[in-house]
């Protein structure tokens, strides 16, 4: 880890002499001699860091650490300060700097003395990422398309256990238990039969849920409740557990479910949650997995209980084929294959039949091209993967060992990354995007690994990218035409964080502090962490002592200098400490702050106070004030080097009287930035924020033409995602769409999203000149002229990939212009867009539809679809279409249609599907090959 500090903050101390290069023109020198020396210190590290179980050795690398971070501190306190003092005090500040500098020289010459007291050599630079050219990451794969999903031995089981979920007959099972050890695949088994074409057609609700170690009883109900009926999800969420309980044994009564507890560990979680679902007319099922048989036997004595065996050695090699040999452009295509395959049966061997073991051993081989590499694997791993060697019931402690062995073998740039994942819960999702941001505010993603033409989010995916390669991370795939990250959200299997956590706690990473009811519990005390420099993160659940977290902010002389702080789980009623605001001196090193999800600010002086404490913070690279109902603070614009600021939130904010509109002008760092989605309220002030000066902005969403400046957008020249809304009438709306224009079509623009909502008036729009972008989402709420003159003659080259229209009054069809958008993935018809009688979907159009709806087209009687329409529609809603007769004949062809729902329609319309008593209709056979059908709510299969 102090191999991968280093470098990290060799690339950020090289960043800034760039970025800052007016700044640091006269301290510039003094800056190269320590970076430089830095870049020598490194060669050392790998011999240091392999020695870590040492003591002397650890504490060694601790100072290095430690003395690194002080160079990068050093360095940003000079520019904040040269920022904001005038030039009169800059001689002053120049001193001081240099004699930091000084001292920082002094204490290397002593660690440089301890590398040779401790025998400690440095590596050849011909063999170590020394220089920022040869420490570039290699990357294995371009990670366009989603890994193929790799799944061996337990074919037979799925067909087994999916047999026995949908016997009907009176000896079938209520409750399926898969059980066995950790990494054994449970899960996996678990979602193949969960995704299974014979599950999703005999029962008419699936819900999944993962319990976990820590769980509460109505997050569990909640979640699977939302699964079932996700069109009552705000009323569920406003049940007590009374409600939750009574409601889940209504579902299961009504219709057949089948309910999946993911990872159960203790009966004391099943008991409480057993009263959902105890009702002896429920015609639903349940599965669990769970490492404990107990736990099954425990939940239902006679239930069916499949215990997965361990893979063959055959099976194993297979496995392993499939996930560390792979073709491509990586690979040594001269490679001795036999002597691989020989190598590697000797390897699986040590594996036991484990497949998390075998798959992360193979996720090292995938990196490893040659023979020699497999050659040197096998040799430096003998010890690791012989602590794997017939796992029986000590597994977890050696199988730990194994999993340790797969993170050493990490590059260095990855090692930090991974270690981050630890800090959000077990079983979450977090989402990349957010990730990334806060690996880059952190700096753990370094410049010198960009690519021509990339950005830092890019980077940052290809590090996601080899982790996922590696199956150090699972990971959930965004539609590629849809989304500029390719990775929507990532996760960790229990035991991969459970060796994350230790080596976290090994290496001082962060500090996991817990505020529980009435009770206080760390991960590791405070007291006891070792390091200066570290990370918080701070767990509250909706009961948390208050009071308990107020003493713990607000100790005096505290001298930790946390790099982070992050805020994570339920806020309850309770008020976040004052200390917060009134100790913010203790946490003025920090570089990410995140508090989200929180509205019980209140009162003025709270905002105030709070807000002035957080524009103390001018070290921030990140802010996330997401889903609070935070003022916005006037001292915001203190924080020159904040890289993302997100204020995204559904509540109204209203802006003090002293803020100035030209608040975040000065935050010239700044890349990405989240403003609220509804309107800002300006107190006593009719003035705009202005965006003039972020020349380095790549993301901005919820930018409303209301409150932001229109004319500044055209001065963004570095932005790739964009999403506003204009709600001032046409003059705005024709000089915004004149500006997205002339962005758009620079030879030098980068922006590649575009999403534009339109508010409510008469509209003349010709969007020609964004047929340049990539990706177009474009809502409208209002009455547009015919679609034909909107959507030029060159439709096919407008990359349209999700349009939402409302209040259109179209009265001629819009369908034959629409099918021709060849981007669009989601169509949106709602409220009177459409007022005419019947619309035609032709033989060709929607080549990549896969969401439609129609919502209160009042007058529409009759739809036809054509054979050949919409080719991979999945989704179909059909709501309030009061004159509509019956369904198209055409929906029969459509062969990818996963799911029909209909609302608020007719009781002939619905009952031409499925009467009332559950008979099938006349129109039931253009949707019987359709999994899943909802009508007004009731699922019937």
């Amino acid at each position: 880890m102090a191999e991968a500090i280093v470098s990290i903050v060799v690339g950020r101390l090289v960043d800034l002499l760039i970025e800052k290069a007016q700044i640091l023109h006269e301290v510039r020198d003094e800056i190269q001699r320590v970076v430089t020396e830095l870049m020598r210190m490194k060669t050392f590290l790998p011999d240091a860091d392999s020695r870590i179980d040492v003591e002397r050795i650890s504490i060694l690398l601790r100072d290095v650490r430690e003395l690194a971070y002080d160079a990068e501190h050093a360095v940003e306190s000079f520019v904040i300060k040269a920022s904001s003092t005038k030039k009169p005090f800059q001689w002053m500040n120049r001193a001081k700097f240099s004699r930091k500098m000084k001292d920082i020289q002094k204490k290397m010459s002593i660690l440089f003395n301890l590398f040779s007291d401790y025998n400690i050599r440095p590596t050849p630079e011909s063999s170590t990422s020394s220089n920022r050219e040869s420490g570039k990451l290699k990357r294995f794969h371009s990670f366009t398309t989603p890994e193929p999903q790799i799944f061996v031995g337990f074919h037979e089981d799925v067909e087994c256990l999916v047999r026995h979920l949908v016997n009907e007959a009176d000896d079938s099972y209520p409750l399926i238990s898969i059980c066995g050890m950790g990494g054994l695949g449970k899960t996996t088994l678990a979602q193949k039969i969960y995704n299974h074409s014979a599950i999703k057609t005999h029962f008419a609700g699936l819900a999944w849920v993962s319990i976990s170690q820590k769980w509460q009883t109505d997050r569990v109900l909640q979640r699977i409740l939302i699964c079932l009926a996700p069109e009552n999800r705000n009323s569920i969420l406003d049940m007590d557990t009374d409600e939750l309980v009574e409601y889940m044994l209504q579902i299961q009564e009504r219709k057949k479910c089948l309910i999946v507890l993911d990872d159960i560990w203790s009966t004391d979680a099943w008991d409480s949650l057993k009263a959902a679902f105890t009702s002896e007319k429920s015609v639903s099922k349940l599965m669990l997995t769970s490492r404990n048989v107990k736990v099954a036997e425990h939940v239902n004595p006679e239930g069916f209980i499949h215990q997965p065996e361990c893979l063959s050695a055959e099976q194993s090699w297979e496995l392993l084929k499939l996930k560390a040999l792979r073709t491509g452009d990586c690979l040594d295509n001269t490679r001795d294959v036999e002597r691989m395959e020989e190598i590697g049966r000797e390897m699986v061997e040590y594996c036991a039949g484990l497949p998390l073991a075998i798959i992360i051993l193979g996720g090292i081989l995938v990196t490893k091209p040659s023979l020699i590499e497999w050659e040197k694997v096998y040799r430096d791993g003998k010890s690791s993967l012989k602590a794997g060697k017939g796992l029986g019931e000590a597994y977890q402690r050696e199988i730990l060992s194994f999993l340790v062995w797969s993170y050493n073998d990490l590059p260095s740039q990855l090692k930090p990354c991974f270690l981050y994942l630890s800090k959000f819960g077990e079983d979450n999702w977090i989402k990349s995007e957010t990730l990334y941001h806060l690996w880059i505010a952190e700096g753990l993603v370094l410049s010198s690994d960009k690519r021509e033409g990339e950005t830092m989010i890019q980077v940052a995916e290809s590090y996601m990218g080899e982790l996922v390669h590696r199956s150090m991370v699972q990971e959930r795939f965004n539609d590629v035409e849809s989304a500029l990250t390719k990775f929507k959200a990532c996760s960790l299997h229990d035991l991969m964080r459970d060796m994350s956590l230790i080596q976290a706690k090994a290496e001082d990473f962060f500090d996991d502090t817990h505020f529980q009811s009435g009770n206080e519990f760390h991960l590791k005390s405070t007291a006891e962490s070792r390091s200066a420099y570290t990370r918080l993160v701070i767990h509250l659940d909706e009961e948390y002592s208050s009071k308990k977290a107020n003493s713990y902010f607000s100790k005096k002389g505290n001298k930790k200098r946390y790099r982070s702080m992050l805020f994570l789980g339920d806020f309850g009623p309770e008020s976040l400490p004052r200390a917060l605001g009134s100790h913010n001196a203790n946490f003025r090193f920090l570089k990410v702050f995140s508090l989200e999800n929180y509205t019980n600010f209140c009162g003025l002086f709270t905002h105030i106070n709070f807000g002035r404490a957080l524009g103390a913070l001018v070290y921030l690279r990140y802010l996330s004030l997401r889903d609070t109902n935070l003022l916005v603070f006037p001292s915001l614009k203190n924080l020159v080097l904040l890289q993302t600021l997100n204020l995204d939130t559904y509540k109204e904010i209203y802006v003090l009287p002293w803020l100035s509109r030209d608040v975040l002008v000065k935050l010239d760092c700044l890349r990405h930035l989240y403003l609220p989605k509804f309107k800002v309220q300006f107190l006593g002030s009719e003035s705009k924020f202005r965006f003039n000066g972020l020349s380095k902005l790549e993301t901005l969403e919820n930018f409303d033409t209301s409150w932001c400046e229109v004319k500044d957008l055209r001065e963004l020249i570095n932005l790739r995602k964009l999403r506003l809304t204009v709600a001032d009438g046409f003059d705005i709306l024709e000089e915004m769409m004149k500006n997205l224009g002339d962005i758009a079509s620079s030879t030098s623009s980068c922006l590649r999203y575009l999403g534009v909502t339109i508010s409510y008036c008469d509209i003349e729009l010709n969007i020609n000149g964004l047929t340049i972008l990539k990706q177009l989402e474009l809502k409208i709420y209002g009455r547009i002229p015919e679609v034909g003159l909107i959507f030029p003659l060159h439709v096919s080259t407008i990359r349209i990939t999700k349009l939402t229209l409302s209040r259109s009054h179209l009265e001629e069809d819009p369908m034959p212009i629409l099918e021709m958008l060849p981007m669009l993935g989601f169509l949106y018809l709602l409220r009177d867009t459409f007022v005419g009688k019947e619309m035609v979907c032709s033989a060709t159009g929607f080549p990549k539809l896969v969401s439609l709806s129609l919502d209160k087209l009042e007058n529409l009687e009759r739809w036809r679809v054509e054979k050949g329409s919409m080719p991979v529609l999945s989704k179909l809603f059909i709501e309030r279409c009061e004159k509509l007769e019956e369904l198209p004949e055409g929906l029969m062809f459509l062969n990818s249609l996963r799911g029909l729902d209909i609302k608020g329609m007719p009781q002939d319309f619905n009952d031409r599907i499925i009467s009332e008593d559950g008979e099938e209709g006349p129109d039931f056979h253009k949707i019987s090959h359709v999994p899943r059908v909802g009508i007004d709510g009731e699922q019937y299969y």
